[in-house]
Formats: C-alpha cells, sequence, structure tokens
C-alpha cells in the first residue's frame, strides 16, 4: 500500500513540473545536461524520433561560377511563357524563400490551389511539393517552368531560349566548360544556387547549434516561456511524431484531414503523385524552421495564427466525416491517428507559441 502511494505521488509530481506555467529549477537542470540525457521525447505511436539539430549543408558545393548562374536564373522571368515569372516570384529571399500567399500566383495571375514552401536544406528532403511529386531536387526545379499555371513554358523551348541568349551561353560556358545548354545543366545550375540558401538565421537554430557542441548552458538562450515550449514540443504536445531531427520534418506524408475531399476547393494531395488510394488526403510534413516568416500555413494557407492552428491539434485535430453521398464512400480520407487529444491548457499553448516563434 505504501509502495503504491509513493507511486501515486511520484506520478502526480511529474506531472505538475510538466504542467507548470514556468519551468522551474528541475527543468533548467534537464535541459542543462546534453541532449542525449534530456527528457525522453514522446511521439503518438511510441517511435523514437530523429534527435534535434541544426540544419547544415549536405555534400559538397558547387563552383561559385555555377552558384552564380543559378542564382540569375532562379531571378530571371525568362523562364516563365511570357517573361513575367521567375522562381523567385514564389520563393522570395525576404520571407525565407517563400511567398506568404495562400495559394501562390502564376502567369496571366492565375491562382493555383497550394502554397509554396519554403526552400532551405533541400538535400534533406527526401521528396519535393506537398504532394512529393518529384523524387530529386533537379527533377523539381524543372517542374514549375512547364506547369501551366506556374511558368507555363515547355522546358525544351525555355533551353531554346537559353541558348540564343546573349549571355547565359557564355555563363554556362564559364559555369560547366560548354556552351550548349541542356535540361541537365539548367537544373544544375538552379538546384546549385539552392543548396546555398542557409537555415533560418533563428535563436532556435542558434540555440540548437550551441546543444550540438555540448554546450550545457545552450538552455539559458531561451526564456523560461520558450524552454517550457521546447519541453512540451518534446513531450506532452508530441510534436516530434511529425516534426523530428534537424529538418523538424518527417519527410513522410499525412492525411491531417485539411483535404476538403468532396467538397469545393478539394485537393487529394499525395494521389496525384503516386496514383494509389491509399494516398488520397495526404501532404508531406512541412519543416517548421522559420514558421514565424512562413505564414499562412497548411497546403492551402487555412491558418494564419500560431493559437488557433495548436488549439485545433490540441482537441485532437480536424477529422471530417463523410456526410450524404460520401458516406458509404470507401476512399473518404481517415485523419492520421499521429494527431490525437493532448489536454494542453491555455498556459501550455502560450508557452508552445513562444517556442514556435523561436524556430
Amino acid at each position: 500500500m505504501m509502495r503504491n502511494l509513493i507511486t501515486v505521488l511520484l506520478v502526480v509530481a511529474t506531472s505538475y513540473d510538466l504542467r507548470a506555467s514556468e519551468p522551474g529549477d528541475t527543468l533548467r537542470q534537464w535541459y542543462a545536461s546534453k541532449q542525449v540525457d534530456w527528457p525522453k521525447a514522446i511521439t503518438a505511436d511510441g517511435r523514437k524520433p530523429i534527435r534535434l539539430g541544426p540544419l547544415l549543408p549536405k555534400g559538397p558545393q558547387a563552383n561559385e561560377e555555377i552558384i552564380a548562374l543559378g542564382k540569375s536564373l532562379f531571378h530571371d522571368p525568362i523562364l516563365s511563357k511570357d517573361n513575367t515569372v521567375s522562381c523567385a516570384s514564389c520563393h522570395d529571399s525576404s520571407t525565407f524563400f517563400q511567398d506568404g500567399k495562400g495559394q501562390s500566383v502564376g502567369v496571366r495571375a492565375q491562382k493555383g490551389t497550394r502554397n509554396a514552401p519554403p526552400i532551405f536544406g533541400v538535400d534533406h528532403w527526401k521528396s519535393f511539393f506537398w504532394d512529393g511529386r518529384a523524387a530529386s531536387a533537379e527533377e523539381q526545379a524543372l517542374m514549375p517552368i512547364e506547369n501551366p499555371i506556374e511558368m507555363d513554358l515547355p522546358v525544351a523551348k525555355a533551353v531554346e531560349r537559353l541558348n540564343s541568349h546573349t549571355a547565359y551561353p557564355v555563363n554556362f560556358k564559364q559555369a560547366f566548360g560548354t556552351d550548349t545548354i541542356d535540361k541537365t545543366l539548367l537544373a544544375s545550375a538552379l538546384v546549385a544556387f539552392e543548396r546555398t540558401i542557409p537555415a533560418p538565421d533563428t535563436p532556435y537554430q542558434e540555440f540548437i547549434t550551441a546543444v550540438s557542441k555540448g554546450d550545457t548552458n545552450a538552455h539559458l538562450m531561451l526564456p523560461d516561456k520558450a524552454l517550457l515550449g521546447l519541453h512540451l514540443f518534446r513531450t506532452k504536445a508530441k510534436c516530434m511524431s511529425c516534426h523530428e531531427g534537424p529538418l523538424l520534418s518527417d519527410n513522410q506524408f499525412h492525411v491531417t484531414g485539411f483535404h476538403l475531399y468532396g467538397r469545393p476547393f478539394e485537393d487529394v494531395g499525395r494521389i496525384d503523385a503516386t496514383g494509389k488510394i491509399e494516398d488520397i488526403g495526404k501532404f508531406r510534413t512541412p519543416s517548421l524552421l522559420g514558421v514565424t516568416h512562413t505564414a499562412p500555413w497548411m497546403h492551402n494557407g487555412l491558418f494564419i495564427e500560431f493559437t488557433p492552428l495548436i488549439m485545433q491539434y490540441n482537441k485532437g485535430g480536424f477529422r471530417p466525416k463523410p456526410k450524404g453521398r460520401l458516406k458509404d464512400d470507401p476512399h473518404f480520407p481517415i485523419t492520421t491517428s499521429l494527431i490525437e487529444p493532448l489536454g494542453l491548457d491555455k498556459d501550455e499553448i502560450d508557452a508552445l507559441v513562444v517556442f514556435l516563434k523561436t524556430l
């Protein structure tokens, strides 16, 4: 009986620490240790997530001539049919290489159905676009050029334009040793520039870099509320079920419930890329790095504030039910079980928001 009572008291004490609106000495002590000794991360499926870390370049960088050429092409509307849209039109360097719009706008002021993800850490991704239809950065680089809503120019025509340009053949000669431009070199140049785009310069990036170097004082870089938010992110809020590692993404696809299946503005997600029924309504987990500067969020820009977004996840996510003509539809997407009620109180939601603002 005494042993059971002690166990109950320990559980209550631990719960009190986790729910405290301001972290006390215990929380500071936990995060003053090396990351391997931090409180165990909690995920909805019990999986051990990839440890947090700074987002660093992977692999060798191209030479300066190729990077400069890629940067020029990235900002040049010559790659669009009517010479009005460039890659930079939707991936603006002032907003972490996205455009801040719910749905991006292409040639002839056409509005798409999804927003432009920010560009950084290209070699950390296993696939590209919200539906993962490109398997490599090079494949991704050419797709917007041919997309009828985005740039609406056949890649062959884009290459023809570049070959007949007064400067680009010379620039390609300096960069690649050949003045005969093809789509492979075009993609290589664009991606060489994209590889130089650094992780967002944020308090979190500074903090996690210090942590990775074994600095046991790194926790002092975060205010109390942000530290509590970090702790909740890793534990009670179970954010690392999907947002893990240096990229803060699991590189996977999940049904989050915002597909609007069978309704106006429907977007069925990954099935567009795979043709597999089980992929209806799935979207790639976005990175949370720089998230303060990349609103609106979700593939369709549904959310523009952190608190309503967290509250939605706190109550178990958005779980639309098939009704009417959809009631017996066997393909109606079921929201992932990784999203579940969390029981966060207002102070904990506030702390999580403060932490997200450091990212």
